[in-house]
């Protein structure tokens, strides 16, 4: 009787397999390399590494375009207006006056020459003015700090309280001032400097103490940043690599804002049953395709179809594109080595055809052992 189970047990399976071969749908990770393949509404390009050099020199040609776009957005060809005051904005005020010479003794000098009398710290209100001693409310918004210290110098000679009255103003202009902020160490809003102020010393006067850099690094596992610097003007972005906004002598104009970001430049999925670790990787600049999927730990050699490897990349108002590779020489590889993987695009390698059936079959070896040992 044991051994009658046991045979009708292994003809059951052997069945079930037979069945599976000819009429199921075998499991399998993903669609195989022919079904990707017959993907209707595609464009399929077959990428030899002629044609892959040709896309990274493409690449190199539209960073440089880009780069040079934005540096000319960011060239001081029109020179930025004198600066004026604004409400918000404070000064230090400084009355001299000249005091008539005079004798002197040892208990009571008299004092010739300038003197100074700081006033005090001063923030123009909403409507333009400051109160001064004695003077009252003078507006000097809208002015610029040589017109406001020549219009408080006159108040006070009308007055007549000293001799020779003179002033000296410095305005913190916090109204029209940089703000750096973002992925650095100390977000600031720096004062506009009659003389200029560059990209690069308003970034490294936001470093704090040091602690922070501006360096490529990984929040996660799987990712790497980029570094840039994005620059509002006028209500327009312009973003630059960390390198080239460091490196470049890159005057800023009153009120621009810097945002420092810190983000991945590439995002690409990678996924399949031929991939050893599938997920969405994170980069600080394109890759080739060889390196992309170096960072997922390569191909599953017990799985992987590496005469089919996929890129699939979507285009704005165009077909999407299905790059086809093939590794079965080192044409197909020095092709994966050059060809630029870029943001979204969707790496998928699919299993070999054999998997599925070697999954059926081992689900029988598993159903028939048993019956095997109880014969």
């Amino acid at each position: 009787m044991t051994k009658l189970w046991a045979h009708l047990r292994l003809t059951s399976a052997l069945t079930l397999c037979l069945s599976c071969l000819e009429g199921c749908s075998l499991p399998n990770a993903g669609p195989l390399a022919g079904e990707v393949e017959d993907t209707k509404g595609v464009e399929t390009i077959n990428v030899t590494p002629e044609l892959a050099l040709g896309m990274v020199q493409q690449l190199q040609k539209d960073e440089q375009q880009k780069l040079s776009q934005a540096l000319a957005k960011l060239s001081n060809a029109q020179p930025a207006k004198e600066y004026k005051l604004q409400p918000g904005d404070t000064v230090d005020i400084a009355l001299w006056s000249f005091a008539d010479g005079g004798t002197t003794t040892q208990t009571s000098p008299l004092a010739t020459g300038p003197q100074a009398t700081k006033l005090g710290t001063f923030q123009i209100d909403t409507a333009g003015t400051i109160t001064l001693p004695y003077a009252g409310r003078i507006t000097i918004a809208n002015r610029t700090p040589d017109a406001a210290r020549d219009l408080i110098a006159h108040k006070y000679v009308k007055l007549g309280l000293v001799h020779s009255p003179d002033i000296t103003l410095n305005s913190s202009a916090t109204q029209n001032g940089i703000i750096v902020t973002g992925s650095t160490g100390e977000p600031k809003v720096l004062s506009w400097n009659p003389g200029g102020i560059t990209l690069a010393r308003a970034i490294t006067l936001t470093l704090g103490n040091g602690t922070s850099t501006l360096s490529e690094n990984s929040a996660l596992d799987n990712s790497t940043n980029a570094i840039s610097a994005a620059i509002i003007r006028n209500g327009e972005e312009i973003d630059l690599p960390i390198p080239d906004a460091l490196n470049r002598d890159i005057f800023l104009r009153p009120a621009d804002k810097i945002i420092i970001k810190r983000e991945p430049a590439v995002q690409v999925t990678i996924i399949g049953g031929g991939i050893n670790r599938a997920g969405l990787y994170g980069f600080s600049k394109p890759l080739g395709l060889a390196a992309t999927i170096a960072s997922a730990q390569g191909l599953n050699p017990n799985a992987a179809n590496s005469t089919r490897i996929f890129v699939f990349r979507q285009q704005i108002d165009q077909k999407p594109i299905l790059y086809v590779f093939s590794w079965k020489d080192g044409r197909g590889l020095i092709a994966a080595q050059r060809f630029p993987v870029k943001n979204e695009d969707i790496v998928y390698v699919a299993e070999s055809p054999i998997v599925p059936i070697s999954r059926v079959l081992n689900t029988i070896f598993q159903m028939a052992l048993p019956a095997t040992i109880a014969r």
